[in-house]
């Protein structure tokens, strides 16, 4: 069963500093393209973290449509609704993936980014999303194999370790693989999967794999045997391969595009 995140000031931060990065901001204009919004539309954004793809989409679907962003967060909440605040047409609720608390096709377009890797039953999710999409509705999901993630390093023993310590913060380890049956048992098209990959060849506050080992490293003491000494050893590792120019992260999200 997956531990989840522990939404402490350090990780809160770090999450949001991820979500700031290139690669991030990219993978969002990827999701915006495929949502093809229009004015006047409705959009469910199933776990909108700190809001920045509700406030890039609010453009998109204008003052005469709606954006409503679902997260269990509440500082991922209060920082969504802090940074929408000039947006009255988008607001933000506490509610849960697995029970939607909106009528039947309620809305135009749906979206939902690294959000199932959390649920217990994928297929289950994947029914709410169904649910409350539109007849003809287009939506988005965005997931990570945790799988195979790279990270070169000096310590491989240590990195084995931390990466196997962060797989428990999740209850699907490989979304991706898993998603094209949940859609179609959902009675969902699945209409095209793109590659989103991130590749960082540099550790500085620029690159999402930066941001991320701090929320992994915060993750993992307690874990599979891993002391706050183990962390420390891990992120040392990484800037020293950084030093040596011989640092490289890799890891692999999916863009699911799917019509009701």
């Amino acid at each position: 069963m997956a531990e989840g995140l522990a939404f402490g000031s350090e990780v809160n931060r770090a999450l949001e500093m991820a979500y700031k990065t290139p690669d991030i901001i990219a993978a969002r204009q990827a999701v915006v393209d495929a949502l093809s919004l229009q004015l006047g539309q409705s959009v469910l954004d199933i776990g909108s973290g700190p809001g920045l793809l509700a406030q890039d989409m609010a453009q998109h679907v204008g003052s005469g449509g709606s954006i409503v962003g679902i997260d269990l967060a509440k500082n991922m909440l209060e920082s969504a609704t802090e940074l929408c605040k000039g947006l009255p047409w988008v607001q933000f609720e506490s509610a849960d993936a697995m029970s939607l608390p909106y009528a039947d096709n309620s809305f135009d377009r749906l979206v939902s980014t690294q959000v199932y890797e959390y649920v217990s039953d994928l297929e289950g999710a994947l029914a709410e999303f169904s649910r409350v999409l539109k007849p003809g509705g287009y939506g988005v999901i965005v997931d990570t194999d945790w799988a195979f993630p790279y990270w070169n390093t000096v310590d491989t023993g240590i990195r084995d370790r931390v990466i196997n310590a962060w797989k428990a913060h999740c209850a699907q380890e490989s979304v991706p693989l898993r998603l094209p049956s949940a859609i179609n048992a959902a009675n969902l098209q699945l209409t095209k999967v793109q590659a989103l990959p991130i590749l960082n060849m540099v550790y500085d506050e620029r690159s999402f794999s930066y941001w991320l080992s701090k929320i992994i490293s915060a993750f993992s003491v307690g874990r599979n045997g891993l002391s706050q000494t183990d962390a420390d050893t891990w992120i040392k590792d990484l800037q020293a391969v950084a030093k040596k120019g011989e640092y490289l992260f890799c890891i692999n999200r999916y863009l699911f595009e799917i019509r009701k």
